[in-house]
């Protein structure tokens, strides 16, 4: 069975996971089997000889380094790059930096959802960051499968998780390092938000470096967790279970102060969920003991392919240009082929030998009564003559073992044909040409034959005659019957065709294009929701739950039944037409304005 690797390069080590790469309708129905894992700091010669020993292997890589940022925005359904362009646009238009990035997307609602408008999940990194991690993989041979954020990572473990997940509750999943810590807010399995911290349980002294008190770490991660769920609309009672992973050494011992300041359920990942416990990598309690520390790299090589890939938008443009090259080298390799194909058959053409001979009766050539036949010598082929419709010559025989002699039509209708006499030992009378019918015109008799030159065959094969028999006077056939003479009618002279007479066009008057006078813009073309608000217009309250409202004069954005929306978005039916720093001010379906003020805070 093939394996997978998982790679962790968070800032104080790199961890490696390698397990078995279980089919896809297998994935989520088994245990997963880790063949080896390894804990290593982040460079140095040991990192390097490993990383060397997986070269040509897939990967799937978690990278800390560098800002990151995931949000969850409505875009137009479509293709993965219309889905794409249209939350980068979204993500531009609310003051984030789009350029230099690596970014995907992926569905936040259901797969079924066949909505003209649906939520996605963006996730965003730094992409010189994220070059810079990765360079050393690269050197090392690693073939990169996959490159996701810690938040992602643990969004992957969220979906690994889901048979144990809380119904229609957020989900915090924290993953805790020495110097950074990020904090995951899952619902129904997908990222609802996201935070990256920049400290850690490792307190910095001057030059020192000292592990924090359990009740510091709790006191930040607990305070860090509800700004986390207010900055989405909830509150605490809003979460259903927490989740902690990492590297702090006994995890366990700080989940009961944890729960007592949050009052909700909280799970280290240190147990051997969805791990194989009979088969254990050597050695084996080693790998118990750093279980939650390896729970990243384990969820990005099991959760495949995973939610969110940094890479596919550069994989998808590398796989087109080949593509498209090896289309155009196809094509020009086909294009060699057919042509050296056609001129290979015009050469087979032009010199293969005629199959088919003919005799001067058009019929085939045979041998007569057992007498092989000789072929005469191929010569040039002559211009055809003026005379077509004249029916072919006839072959006279001679005597011995001469060649036979064929007839040639004369080269021009106007020449008098040569007449050569027959040889003495011809035993047949010759046929005596009839006189012409008309003037000067000569005779349209068959020429006779011509005894000193060579056959003249136009464009046709060989003519073969076969040789005759040598008979006595008592045998000799008897003489054939003379065959009339076919005249060709007289060429009649065409009248000439008088030139037409070019006509003269007729003058038009020009046209004239009538003015159509434009319509006034009336007021009831305007959409009901880009009507601006009037101050003599009273605002009806509006039926929603509103978070927060983030103003700035670039930028209004509100929070609203826990979505980000902006002007123009659509919420239960209503359209958004401005938001104040107080208020949200709505235009329902028959045109009414509503009003969702920010002191409610509730329905």
């Amino acid at each position: 069975m093939a394996t997978r690797v998982g790679i962790d390069l968070s800032p104080a080590s790199c961890r490696v996971v390698e397990i078995d790469a279980a089919p896809a309708w297998r994935r989520h129905k088994g245990e997963t089997r880790v063949r080896s894992f390894a804990v290593l700091p982040p460079s140095g010669p040991e990192t390097r000889a490993k990383l060397e020993s997986l070269r040509k292997r897939h990967a799937a890589v978690v990278v800390w380094d560098g800002p990151s940022d995931h949000r969850q925005v409505t875009v137009t359904r479509g293709s993965y790059e219309s889905m794409r362009a249209d939350a980068f646009g979204a993500l531009a238009a609310a003051g984030l930096q789009t350029r230099g990035v690596w970014a995907d997307i992926s569905p936040a609602s259901g797969r079924w959802d066949r909505a003209k408008r649906r939520p996605v999940v963006v996730a965003l990194a730094s992409g010189s960051a994220l070059a810079s991690a990765l360079q050393p993989l690269v050197d090392a041979g690693i073939c990169l499968r996959s490159v996701t954020t810690p938040a992602m990572a643990l969004a992957s473990m969220a979906r690994l998780r889901r048979p144990f997940s809380v119904p229609d509750a957020i989900e915090v999943y924290v993953a805790l390092e020495e110097e950074v810590t990020c904090i995951t807010l899952v619902r129904g399995a997908v990222l609802v938000a996201a935070r990256l911290l920049a400290w850690g349980y490792v307190g910095h002294l001057d030059a020192l470096s000292q592990q924090r008190e359990r009740d510091d770490i709790t006191t930040r991660l607990a305070g860090a967790i509800r700004e986390s769920v207010a900055s989405i609309g909830g509150s605490s009672g809003d979460i259903g279970q927490v989740c902690i992973c990492g590297g702090l050494p006994e995890l366990r011992s700080m989940t009961a102060p944890l729960m007592e300041r949050l009052d909700v359920e909280v799970e280290p990942l240190d147990s051997l969920f969805g791990i194989n416990a009979v088969l254990l990598p050597e050695p084996a309690d080693e790998f118990r003991e750093r279980v939650a520390e390896l729970r990243l790299a384990w969820a990005a090589a099991a959760d495949w392919p995973p939610p969110i890939n940094l890479l596919r938008a550069r994989s998808s443009h590398a796989s087109k240009t080949t593509l498209s090259r090896a289309a155009v080298a196809t094509g020009v390799a086909a294009g060699l082929v057919v042509g050296w194909r056609v001129e290979q058959s015009q050469w087979w053409r032009s010199t293969a030998p005629r199959s088919v001979t003919r005799t001067a009766t058009n019929m085939p050539s045979r041998a007569r009564e057992g007498v092989p036949t000789s072929a005469p010598t191929r010569t040039p082929a002559m211009a055809p003559s003026a005379a077509a419709n004249r029916p072919p010559a006839a072959t006279i025989p001679t005597g011995g073992n001469k060649p036979p002699i064929v007839s040639a039509p004369p080269a021009a209708i106007t020449r008098t044909p040569v007449v050569t006499a027959p040889p003495a030992a011809m035993t047949r009378p010759p046929v005596a040409p009839a006189p012409s019918g008309a003037g000067n015109r000569p005779s349209l008799a068959p020429p006779p034959a011509v005894v000193n030159k060579a056959p003249v065959i136009l464009n046709n094969p060989p003519v073969v005659v076969p040789a005759p028999r040598r008979v006595s006077p008592a045998q000799a056939p008897a003489p054939a019957p003379e065959r009339p003479l076919l005249i060709p009618p007289p060429v009649t002279p065409r009248a000439e065709v008088p030139a037409p007479v070019p006509s003269v066009p007729s003058v038009r008057p020009p046209a004239v294009t009538p003015v159509v006078p434009m319509p006034a813009p009336a007021r009831d073309r305007v959409p009901a929701h880009a009507r601006p608000t009037s101050p003599l217009e009273v605002a009806l309250p509006f039926d929603a739950v509103l978070g927060t409202i983030l103003y700035s004069p670039d930028r209004k954005l509100a929070i609203v039944d826990g979505r980000i929306v902006g002007p123009a978005d659509e919420v239960r039916g209503a359209r958004v037409v401005d938001i104040t720093p107080s208020a949200v001010m709505l235009r329902d379906a028959q045109g009414r304005l509503r009003r969702l003020a920010l002191s409610t805070g509730s329905r």
